[in-house]
Protein backbone atom coordinates (compact mmCIF):
# COMPACT_ATOMS: atom_id res chain seq x y z
CA UNK A 1 0.00 0.00 0.00
CA UNK A 2 1.56 3.51 -1.06
CA UNK A 3 0.74 6.72 1.00
CA UNK A 4 0.22 9.58 -0.17
CA UNK A 5 0.99 12.89 0.84
CA UNK A 6 -1.72 15.70 0.44
CA UNK A 7 0.74 18.95 -0.19
CA UNK A 8 -2.05 21.38 0.33
CA UNK A 9 -3.26 19.98 3.44
CA UNK A 10 -0.14 20.00 5.22
CA UNK A 11 0.69 23.37 4.01
CA UNK A 12 -2.74 24.68 5.53
CA UNK A 13 -2.14 22.56 8.68
CA UNK A 14 1.82 24.01 8.85
CA UNK A 15 0.73 27.67 8.56
CA UNK A 16 -2.04 26.65 11.24
CA UNK A 17 0.84 25.67 13.77
CA UNK A 18 3.11 28.12 12.86
CA UNK A 19 0.85 30.86 13.95
CA UNK A 20 -0.69 29.21 16.76
CA UNK A 21 3.15 29.13 17.65
CA UNK A 22 3.59 32.65 16.69
CA UNK A 23 6.23 31.71 14.13
CA UNK A 24 6.39 31.09 10.71
CA UNK A 25 9.92 29.29 10.23
CA UNK A 26 8.01 25.97 10.08
CA UNK A 27 5.94 27.39 7.15
CA UNK A 28 8.45 29.27 4.93
CA UNK A 29 10.42 25.68 4.73
CA UNK A 30 7.64 24.42 2.97
CA UNK A 31 6.22 26.95 0.60
CA UNK A 32 7.13 30.41 -0.95
CA UNK A 33 5.16 32.95 -0.07
CA UNK A 34 3.30 32.61 -2.95
CA UNK A 35 2.39 29.14 -2.56
CA UNK A 36 1.35 29.82 0.91
CA UNK A 37 -0.98 33.07 0.10
CA UNK A 38 -2.83 30.61 -2.63
CA UNK A 39 -2.95 28.32 0.12
CA UNK A 40 -4.99 30.89 2.83
CA UNK A 41 -7.10 32.45 -0.79
CA UNK A 42 -8.16 28.85 -0.77
CA UNK A 43 -9.35 28.53 2.64
CA UNK A 44 -11.20 31.97 2.58
CA UNK A 45 -15.14 31.23 2.22
CA UNK A 46 -16.64 32.27 -1.00
CA UNK A 47 -19.89 33.99 -0.62
CA UNK A 48 -23.10 32.10 -1.36
CA UNK A 49 -26.23 33.83 -1.78
CA UNK A 50 -28.91 32.59 0.28
CA UNK A 51 -31.59 30.22 -1.66
CA UNK A 52 -34.31 31.50 -3.90
CA UNK A 53 -36.32 28.48 -3.75
CA UNK A 54 -36.65 24.94 -0.79
CA UNK A 55 -34.89 23.29 -3.65
CA UNK A 56 -31.74 25.25 -3.44
CA UNK A 57 -32.38 25.60 0.99
CA UNK A 58 -31.91 21.58 0.76
CA UNK A 59 -29.07 21.93 -1.49
CA UNK A 60 -27.63 24.13 0.70
CA UNK A 61 -28.21 22.11 3.73
CA UNK A 62 -26.63 18.75 2.51
CA UNK A 63 -23.73 20.54 0.91
CA UNK A 64 -21.00 22.90 3.17
CA UNK A 65 -23.33 24.78 5.30
CA UNK A 66 -25.80 27.19 6.14
CA UNK A 67 -23.93 29.79 7.48
CA UNK A 68 -21.13 32.34 7.74
CA UNK A 69 -18.86 33.37 10.51
CA UNK A 70 -20.24 35.06 12.56
CA UNK A 71 -17.25 36.29 14.78
CA UNK A 72 -16.43 39.50 13.70
CA UNK A 73 -19.30 41.06 12.06
CA UNK A 74 -18.78 44.99 11.40
CA UNK A 75 -21.02 47.07 13.61
CA UNK A 76 -22.70 48.33 10.50
CA UNK A 77 -23.90 45.73 9.36
CA UNK A 78 -26.83 45.51 7.65
CA UNK A 79 -29.30 42.44 8.54
CA UNK A 80 -33.18 41.32 6.48
CA UNK A 81 -35.12 37.94 6.98
CA UNK A 82 -36.22 35.81 4.71
CA UNK A 83 -38.65 32.36 5.75
CA UNK A 84 -39.37 29.34 4.30
CA UNK A 85 -42.84 30.39 3.54
CA UNK A 86 -41.05 33.23 0.74
CA UNK A 87 -38.75 30.49 -0.51
CA UNK A 88 -41.85 28.10 -0.58
CA UNK A 89 -43.95 30.79 -2.44
CA UNK A 90 -40.60 31.24 -5.29
CA UNK A 91 -40.41 27.40 -5.81
CA UNK A 92 -41.20 25.68 -8.77
CA UNK A 93 -44.67 24.69 -7.28
CA UNK A 94 -43.25 21.07 -6.39
CA UNK A 95 -43.89 20.40 -2.48
CA UNK A 96 -40.25 19.72 -0.99
CA UNK A 97 -41.16 19.44 2.79
CA UNK A 98 -40.36 16.38 3.19
CA UNK A 99 -36.79 16.69 1.61
CA UNK A 100 -36.33 19.84 3.96
CA UNK A 101 -37.16 18.46 6.74
CA UNK A 102 -34.82 15.82 6.34
CA UNK A 103 -32.24 17.93 5.50
CA UNK A 104 -33.34 19.90 8.55
CA UNK A 105 -32.82 17.03 10.29
CA UNK A 106 -29.23 16.27 9.30
CA UNK A 107 -28.06 19.22 9.52
CA UNK A 108 -29.50 19.42 13.47
CA UNK A 109 -25.82 19.71 14.83
CA UNK A 110 -24.36 22.76 12.42
CA UNK A 111 -27.83 24.42 13.07
CA UNK A 112 -27.75 24.19 16.99
CA UNK A 113 -24.01 25.47 16.78
CA UNK A 114 -25.21 28.51 14.61
CA UNK A 115 -28.03 29.24 16.27
CA UNK A 116 -26.21 29.24 20.08
CA UNK A 117 -23.56 31.63 17.96
CA UNK A 118 -26.42 34.29 17.04
CA UNK A 119 -28.17 34.38 20.43
CA UNK A 120 -25.17 36.28 21.35
CA UNK A 121 -25.16 38.44 18.58
CA UNK A 122 -27.23 41.46 19.62
CA UNK A 123 -27.46 43.40 15.89
CA UNK A 124 -28.91 39.73 14.52
CA UNK A 125 -31.47 39.45 17.74
CA UNK A 126 -32.50 42.63 17.58
CA UNK A 127 -33.36 42.27 13.72
CA UNK A 128 -35.38 38.61 14.82
CA UNK A 129 -36.88 40.01 17.67
CA UNK A 130 -38.35 43.08 15.49
CA UNK A 131 -39.95 40.67 12.68
CA UNK A 132 -41.06 38.40 15.83
CA UNK A 133 -38.79 35.56 15.58
CA UNK A 134 -35.92 34.23 17.94
CA UNK A 135 -32.41 32.71 17.40
CA UNK A 136 -33.86 29.02 17.49
CA UNK A 137 -36.12 29.56 14.33
CA UNK A 138 -32.68 30.49 12.58
CA UNK A 139 -31.52 28.06 9.93
CA UNK A 140 -28.85 29.70 7.94
CA UNK A 141 -26.78 33.16 7.69
CA UNK A 142 -26.36 34.16 4.74
CA UNK A 143 -23.56 37.48 2.88
CA UNK A 144 -24.50 39.27 0.12
CA UNK A 145 -21.87 40.12 -2.52
CA UNK A 146 -22.73 44.08 -1.45
CA UNK A 147 -21.63 43.27 2.39
CA UNK A 148 -25.42 42.90 3.66
CA UNK A 149 -26.61 38.90 5.65
CA UNK A 150 -30.13 37.62 5.19
CA UNK A 151 -31.09 35.68 8.26
CA UNK A 152 -32.95 32.66 7.07
CA UNK A 153 -35.66 31.53 9.06
CA UNK A 154 -38.04 28.53 9.52
CA UNK A 155 -41.56 30.01 10.10
CA UNK A 156 -43.03 26.94 9.80
CA UNK A 157 -42.64 26.17 13.45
Amino acid sequence: MTIQSNRPTRLILAALLGASLGGTAAVAQEASDTDLTAQVQEMQPEIDPAPENISDLVSDLSGPGVAIPIEGLPEDASFETRTVSELAESGDGSDNTLALDSALARSQTRLDMLQTQISGVDAINKVLSDAGYSADEVIGVYQTDKGSFTVLIDDRV
